[in-house]
């Protein structure tokens, strides 16, 4: 009897210790691809506007540039936070208008600088505009 609860005590450490994290990245993943952010019917002008640009998939996707991707926790914590704030408005409210956070604008600014290092390397890239104030027609247009 004590060895089968050894068992059963091994099996339930190897579930939560291998299988939900495998599980729960996958599930990380695919919610942060392309087809899986622009299945809001908000974000579909978004995604055909990207589509015509060269910041288009494969080159970069949404999570590229709308997610930090210079640490692993801070990618999770947003993400979690944005996506229950998008799941939030487009289940009760309007989800009409997409509003960019001063959280989201600095996520924004610098995944900018750091894809475009190159070429903003002699450009002071704080203190004054963001990249995307006078290149607000990449990717996704007016």
């Amino acid at each position: 009897m004590r060895k089968w609860m050894s068992l059963k005590a091994l099996i339930l450490i190897g579930v939560v210790v291998i299988v939900i994290p495998i599980a729960g990245w996958k599930g990380v993943e695919y919610t942060s691809t392309d087809t899986f952010c622009t299945k809001c019917h908000v974000m579909k002008p978004q995604q055909e506007k990207a589509f015509h640009t060269v910041h288009r998939s494969p080159q970069a996707n949404c999570k590229d540039c709308h997610l930090p991707n210079d640490n692993v926790v801070k990618m999770l914590a947003y993400k979690a936070y944005s996506g229950s704030k998008d799941i939030y408005s487009n289940v009760v409210g309007p989800p009409d208008k997409i509003r960019t956070t001063n959280m989201s604008k600095s996520i924004i600014q610098n995944n900018c600088i750091r894809c475009h290092s190159t070429t903003v390397q002699n450009i002071k890239t704080s203190g004054g505009k963001q990249c995307f104030e006078c290149h607000r027609d990449i990717p996704h247009g007016n």
